[in-house]
């Protein structure tokens, strides 16, 4: 495996570059199923089907990171091409997955009688517990053969296992669509689901064993770690329990609170919402995670100073994506979603800014939380994890209740929390654990993150004035404001961008390593 900086670099494009692309076409598949689900089954299944998305999420706390935490323990392997060691790791994760579905299964049972009690119209929808069954059987199966999966990320080849993703996701949202217009029938939706998911998981099995075939050898398929390895990868996991329940109270909370108390229309009308901002995030994320790997490769170089220089400059490239995708989200939610859905889906445009201001400063965090895994910061990033889902969830159900705040409420408790808690912790275990140079955290949090930040919100707060001045005189169907919006702001925006940060040593290396070292090299 060549681990030389070119080829280091030349991974993170190839990643970057086919993920994102990837996750573009995935989206779109995301909306077109989503607009028939809404046409023929309505806001109530939309809420249901959010909500089960957000239960089977808290069910995930049973994997406690195990994925995450193998695919670290693999960088030194495949750097060192030990294959023992590599199998070993495999037929760990083998084992632990199938566990794991199973435990999936057994705790979705058990959460059946309480559903009732977090759905506020319950009546309003039957057979609920069934369509939570077939629901739970895609979530559980996911977990057998998947876990081959990790090998491919591990070994910068995470666009091999998306290809493999998109291709059944576009099978799957096709068949889901003829049955949604011909049988109007969730149940049979959730069905198809459950099958396509299989067999993607058998799909990706047979690749990677075409890829990695010593992983079947008769030899190699009974190799165990030693109590050594077992005790680092004990390690790792209990530091990844604590992040995994920040992770899942933070991020599934808002639908459980919001169904609780406010019931399953307007978790519908967030759903949509969600959708649009979690599909930016999402490909947001395939850019920013897809280095983790080489950023796992660096870290094995033991150059503190140079991970340090790198880790700022993805935080650049993080903080400039971040800024104009919030830009375009703040000035064209609200006329897209009336464009695709109609008006009885539009929220007000406090709660937009609300929703947008959430998914910036969480975004944000990004950049410290690959740097996170790539040094196998699990344990000290866990205990943070625990108060942090403490802080969320009397702050969103404070907000909730006694406020009467509502969505901006659910989502003004997550604010709070990754600022009083995420924004300054995570990166500094990592300049303390991880750089060896916690001298330099404050000036980090203060300068480049606190100031940039500010910075960031103030621009787009100002340019999105302008924007809604600029629409208040102008007669257009609203799909057309939305972009046009996007497009204004954009190019604002990174025009802005370009001055503020052309002399900025980390975006300046950024630029000249894309462009000069990958693109035009022979």
């Amino acid at each position: 495996m060549n681990n030389d900086s070119s080829s280091r670099w030349r991974n993170v494009i190839l990643n970057s570059g086919v993920l994102t692309l990837l996750q573009f076409f995935t989206i779109i598949l995301r909306f077109i199923n989503q607009t028939v689900f809404i046409r023929i089954l309505g806001k109530e299944f939309l809420g249901l089907n959010g909500l089960f998305a957000n239960l089977l999420t808290y069910l995930s706390f049973a994997e406690l990171g195990i994925g995450i935490s193998i695919v670290f323990s693999l960088y030194k392997p495949l750097h060192d091409n030990d294959k023992k060691k590599i199998s070993a790791l495999m037929n760990f994760l083998k084992r632990a997955y199938i566990v794991i579905g199973i435990i999936i299964i057994l705790l979705g049972i058990f959460l059946l009688p309480i559903l009732p009690y977090v759905i506020k119209d319950y009546g309003s929808i039957s057979y609920v517990p069934f369509y939570f069954i077939l629901y739970l059987s895609n979530s559980a199966i996911s977990y057998f053969y998947t876990y081959k999966r990790s090998i491919l990320i591990a070994d910068q080849k995470e666009y091999k296992s998306s290809f493999n993703t998109f291709k059944y996701t576009l099978i799957q949202t096709v068949i889901q669509i003829l049955v949604l217009y011909y049988f109007k029938a969730y149940s049979i939706y959730l069905i198809v689901a459950t099958i396509c998911t299989f067999i993607s998981n058998i799909s990706i099995s047979n690749l990677v064993n075409k890829e990695y075939p010593y992983l079947n050898s008769k030899n190699n398929f009974k190799l165990k770690l030693n109590r050594i390895e077992l005790h680092e990868i004990k390690n790792n996991i209990i530091g990844m329990v604590g992040s995994r329940i920040g992770s899942i109270v933070v991020r599934s909370t808002d639908n459980l609170l919001l169904s609780t108390f406010m019931g399953l229309a307007v978790v519908g009308v967030y759903s949509n919402y969600l959708l649009i901002v979690t599909s930016v995030s999402t490909v947001l994320l395939k850019l920013i995670s897809s280095v983790t790997a080489s950023v796992g490769n660096l870290v094995v170089e033991n150059n503190s100073k140079k991970s340090f220089f790198i880790y700022n400059s993805h935080f650049y490239v993080n903080l400039i994506m971040t800024g104009i995708t919030s830009a375009c989200l703040l000035v064209s939610l609200n006329p897209f979603i009336e464009a695709w859905v109609g008006k009885t889906y539009v929220l007000s445009k406090i709660t937009v800014l609300v929703i947008v201001i959430n998914y910036f400063i969480d975004q944000l965090r990004q950049s410290s939380i690959v740097f996170v895994s790539a040094y196998g910061l699990f344990v000290p990033n866990g205990k943070k994890s625990i108060i942090e889902a403490i802080v969320n969830f009397l702050l969103s159900l404070f907000f909730l209740t006694e406020m009467k705040l509502g969505i901006q409420g659910v989502l003004l408790g997550t604010i709070v929390t990754n600022l009083i808690v995420n924004s300054w912790f995570e990166p500094f275990i990592i300049f303390k654990n991880g750089f060896h140079l916690v001298q330099y955290f404050l000036k980090f949090y203060l300068k480049t993150y606190l100031f940039n930040l500010l910075l960031m919100i103030f621009i787009i707060g100002l340019l999105s004035s302008l924007i809604g001045i600029i629409d208040s005189y102008i007669q257009l169907p609203m799909i057309l404001i939305a972009i046009m919006n996007s497009m204004i702001i954009s190019v604002l925006l990174l025009l802005i961008i370009l001055v503020i940060f052309k002399n900025q040593a980390n975006v300046v290396y950024i630029r000249e390593k894309i462009f000069k070292k990958i693109f035009s090299k022979k």
